[in-house]
């Protein structure tokens, strides 16, 4: 057949034009689920307002600087006019401070938000930040655990002798929760609520090597981390929900979330591969994300237990979650009070 050049170029321009209307298309229905989703968590956002002004929900966001929980963190400040004790958790000082700045200025007389300086690759660090809140802190209506920084992909070691990949991904994440579950159960039985969420994975790992937890025998590799921490959050939040039946617990995928993850990679061609691949391949401001992720908080998790939702903040399909064992759950448990323990 022979070339024709008018032929190639109508062929051409015909596939840009179902490749822009399709792109339209896919962006108006994100645009106007947005708009639903924003319209849903307004009216759906618990109130506390009562004769007691000085009640506000607390909500904490431990990695709220940046990303996710950084969205989340705005999204709740603007649903909440700013009436909220937010504490924002993270090592960047200077990301905190622009972010709070952002904040709605509170109206009510115990509202107020903050940041709090922690290094969560530390047990220490984890535990002196637990403490401080458990001191002044009277309740906690929302825990945000999102804490992750990947630096390289190779095995590193905190002055502890810990991966802080593995430390971020999961074991603080851990630590956070049970050791700050006595102030969710304050707000639970004060009538209001108390939930716990965790981003992560759900349903993206089926197994657990469970003769190999934290990767201390057979070796790490940041492969097979991604491959099995999505499971270590599905089964730990079930065993939190058996020990605590009051209360609440999500597991989150937010999805493709174009995000600041790759500004702290070693090798700079790593940074700017990863940089186009998210602008390109990433649909989701961590803005966006927020407010479906707050759906599911405010709306989807009506009721206590666990709860797996996708990256608009809806319900897994049931079976998408593999459910442990008891004995499975009390493995997982026992390891992780170990791996998190403080030395003498």
């Amino acid at each position: 057949m022979p070339y024709n050049t008018s032929t190639s170029f109508a062929l051409a321009a015909s596939l840009f034009s179902i490749t822009l209307t399709t792109y339209l298309y896919k962006s108006h229905r994100r645009a106007s689920r947005l708009t639903s989703t924003q319209i849903s968590n307004a009216k759906d956002i618990p109130s506390y307002a009562s004769s007691d002004s000085h009640n506000v929900p607390v909500a904490i966001f431990l990695g709220g600087t940046a990303g996710i929980g950084r969205g989340m963190a705005e999204a709740y400040a603007k649903h909440t006019n700013g009436n909220a004790h937010i504490i924002l958790i993270g090592r960047n000082a200077t990301n905190a401070k622009a972010i709070i700045a952002s904040f709605p200025k509170p109206t009510s007389p115990g509202a107020k938000h903050e940041f709090v300086s922690c290094d969560a690759t530390l047990m220490t660090e984890c535990q002196r930040t637990i403490d401080d809140l458990l001191q002044r802190i009277p309740k906690i209506n929302y825990l945000v655990l999102s804490p992750m920084f990947v630096k390289s992909f190779h095995r590193e070691e905190t002055v502890e002798g810990k991966e802080p990949k593995l430390v971020l991904i999961y074991y603080a994440r851990f630590k956070f929760m049970r050791e700050l579950i006595p102030l969710l159960q304050t707000a639970k039985d004060a009538g209001e609520d108390a939930k716990s969420y965790i981003v992560g994975g759900p349903g993206l790992a089926k197994t657990i090597d469970y003769d190999d937890l934290g990767f201390l025998k057979k070796g790490y590799s940041f492969w097979k981390l991604r491959r099995q921490f999505p499971a270590y959050m599905d089964v730990i939040l079930q065993e939190f929900a058996a020990q605590n039946s009051s209360l609440t617990f999500i597991h989150a995928y937010p999805g493709p979330v174009r995000s600041a993850l790759a500004d702290n990679l070693e090798w700079p061609l790593f940074q700017i591969l990863f940089k186009i691949v998210f602008e390109l391949s990433f649909p989701f401001s961590h803005s966006e994300s927020g407010e479906y992720m707050l759906h599911a908080m405010f709306t989807t998790a009506r009721h206590p237990g666990t709860w797996s939702v996708d990256m608009y903040g809806e319900t897994l399909p049931k079976g998408k979650v593999v459910v442990a064992s008891e004995q499975e759950r009390r493995m997982l448990w026992e390891h992780s009070l170990q791996e998190t323990a403080i030395s003498e």
